[in-house]
């Protein structure tokens, strides 16, 4: 997605941006800062068109009125051509979670609610990168994240990348890997209540020192119109129909199975035909 305008400078690789629409490290960058609205705008509604959404759920004003964090990734050969390769948004919520022994508590975690990739730039591991991006500068792992709603294309992402499979069932839209109990008994208070998901406490968001970040997520990695001009307005998402699938279908799974041990794992495709 290309963005025409003079930012002065060149700027990072990943971008972090605020709910104030500040990108850490170029707070002065008066021009990159002036453009991230309509920038944030047309990236979301790009995830939005991608996921069938009605509308898109990452906007400058959603995040304003927010503590979510947005990473973006960015190219920029001269300071007239801003690229945007893809960007993730993250963020804490407080749930009620079930573990292995299907125990259920309040927690607060950490959350993955926004992930696209250009589709001219999808399989070229620029998804991991910012994935692991964001891990690195919050300090936690990949078993860490809840996803909300997470699509085939997400599992696989996970499955491949972070070999992670198996999920434990919640009673709401999120999914919670079983790794992700691995410091289950560690973080429960004398009442046996869990207080957080991880051994650190939040450092950033409403629940730190600072009014900060936070997010969902999906990775996009159709083949579609490739295009690297921005959005077209003509869409109407008022229109479109949310295309959502049961998470244990086969029409779901796509080229994944559950295994006995309720493992998600590569389908033997030898012996499996689809109906399209």
């Amino acid at each position: 997605m290309q963005f025409r305008f003079d930012s002065n400078n060149h700027v990072g690789q990943v971008l972090k941006i605020d709910n104030t629409l500040t990108v850490d490290g170029y707070e002065n960058n008066h021009d990159l800062r002036n453009n991230l609205r309509l920038i944030i705008n047309e990236i979301g509604k790009m995830s939005a068109i991608v996921q069938h959404l009605e509308s898109p759920i990452t906007s400058a004003d959603k995040l304003l009125n927010s503590d979510h964090v947005i990473y973006m990734m960015t190219e920029q050969n001269t300071p007239a051509n801003f690229a945007v390769i893809g960007f993730l948004k993250t963020g804490w919520k407080k749930l009620f979670i079930y573990n292995k022994q299907d125990i259920c508590s309040e927690t607060l975690v950490y959350c993955l609610l926004d992930f696209y990739v250009h589709e001219s730039k999808q399989r070229q591991g620029y998804g991991k990168q910012l994935i692991e991006y964001m891990l690195q500068d919050i300090k936690l792992y990949a078993k860490n994240l809840v996803m909300e709603k997470p699509t085939t294309k997400l599992l696989q992402f996970m499955l491949k990348n972070f070999q992670l499979s198996k999920l434990i069932n919640q009673e709401n839209n999120f999914a919670i890997y079983e790794d992700f109990f691995d410091e289950f008994d560690e973080n429960h208070d004398n009442t046996g209540n869990r207080t957080s998901g991880y051994n650190r406490p939040p450092t950033f968001g409403r629940h730190g020192a600072h009014k900060h970040h936070d997010s969902m997520g999906e990775i996009l990695q159709n083949t579609g119109p490739s295009s690297s001009v921005m959005y077209n307005h003509n869409n109407d998402f008022v229109h479109n129909q949310i295309n959502e699938m049961k998470p244990h279908t086969e029409e779901a799974l796509g080229s994944l199975q559950i295994n006995k041990y309720g493992d998600y794992v590569e389908r033997d495709l030898k012996y499996h035909h689809s109906s399209t």
